[in-house]
């Protein structure tokens, strides 16, 4: 009987349970071998609906104002020239397309023209914004008002509306929005992203050799692009956030580290072509009344983008008619309405 019970009470050896043990370490491994990737792609999969909701966002804020532009300036701010505030490029725009425009409200006597000048800021560095720090990423929006019946001359625009940021601050704030924007104009070929290998990969401190990297394969190419009014596209690219070497500039490129997405913002304009072929809306655009410099009134007629001024300022002009991708500096659109110009 007692060695009945001897033997029922007879635990596991100590070779059972190390061998136990390692049964389940092959098991736990063989597990996260299995879930590591799980997690990976899940978190993928998040930043992608994540991304591809605000750079959407952005996409058709981008697309729904600029799309019914009369004009249109695109700069960088590499590329501001004599331009000392935003008040002056403002000013040359006004002067350029709408000087010596002017409109009849009884049908005999003209008066100057009077509407709103806008600046839209892609920002892709941080800078202070009336005293406030708006990050890199932001939007920014300034509003001009203009009159120029029997003003002195330099004195026809004023500021109408501060420089304000137009995107959800969540944007930038939320917990789970540990995002960097970055901006660059296109003209959409060759705008996806491809992946570094070799000497093309980022190194040095904080670059970890099993991280991806990816970068705009124009960017990459360093080819410039050939920007027009019917080839206008902002590349707007979303990946982690900056202090976490979410990505870097090599020379030439910049280099963002997965996980990473880009969105390419199509800008159509339908006011600004170049031939009456593409414009079968000849009424489309705003109709000029000038008066000239011996107080004779004639009516602009369309020719086309070679014209400096333009005539109609059905235009479209940029400083640097192929530039390259380049995340390093702001861009500016500066333009006007048709239908706010009375």
């Amino acid at each position: 009987m007692d060695k009945i019970k001897k033997s029922v009470l007879k635990g596991f050896t100590l070779v059972e349970l190390m061998v136990v043990m390692a049964i389940f370490s092959v098991l736990m491994a063989a597990a996260l071998a299995l879930t590591t990737p799980v997690s990976r792609m899940y978190k993928n999969t998040a930043l992608a609906e994540k991304t591809y909701s605000f750079s959407h966002n952005i996409q058709e804020y981008l697309q729904g104002t600029l799309e019914y532009a009369d004009s249109l300036y695109v700069l960088t701010g590499d590329n501001l020239g004599d331009y000392d505030t935003m008040l002056d490029l403002a000013e040359d725009f006004r002067k350029t397309h709408y000087g010596n425009v002017v409109v009849s409200d009884d049908g005999t006597s003209t008066r100057g023209l009077r509407g709103k000048i806008y600046i839209l800021r892609l920002m892709n560095n941080e800078d202070t914004v009336n005293g406030e720090t708006v990050p890199a990423g932001q939007i920014t929006l300034t509003e001009y008002w203009f009159d120029n019946h029997d003003k002195e001359e330099n004195a026809e625009i004023t500021l109408g509306v501060a420089e304000r940021p137009v995107l959800n601050p969540a944007y930038f704030e939320a917990s789970d929005s540990n995002y960097s924007f970055s901006y660059a104009l296109t003209n959409g070929a060759d705008s996806h992203l491809v992946t570094l290998s070799g000497t093309q990969r980022p190194s040095g401190e904080g670059i970890d050799s099993s991280d991806t990297y990816k970068a705009i394969k124009r960017d990459l190419e360093d080819d410039p692009i050939a920007i027009s009014q019917d080839r206008l596209s902002v590349a707007i690219v979303l990946d982690k956030d900056q202090s976490s070497n979410g990505y870097v500039d090599v020379e030439g490129y910049r280099a963002f580290k997965a996980p990473v997405a880009v969105q390419v913002a199509n800008l159509p304009l339908t006011n600004i072509n170049t031939t009456s072929a593409q414009r079968p809306n000849k009424e489309a655009g705003f109709p000029r009344v000038v008066k000239e410099t011996d107080g004779s009134i004639r009516l602009q007629k369309y020719v086309g983008i070679g014209t400096n001024p333009p005539e109609c300022g059905w235009s479209f002009w940029t400083e640097k008619a192929n530039p390259k991708i380049d995340f390093s500096n702001d861009i500016y659109f500066v333009y006007a309405y048709g239908d706010e110009l009375r």
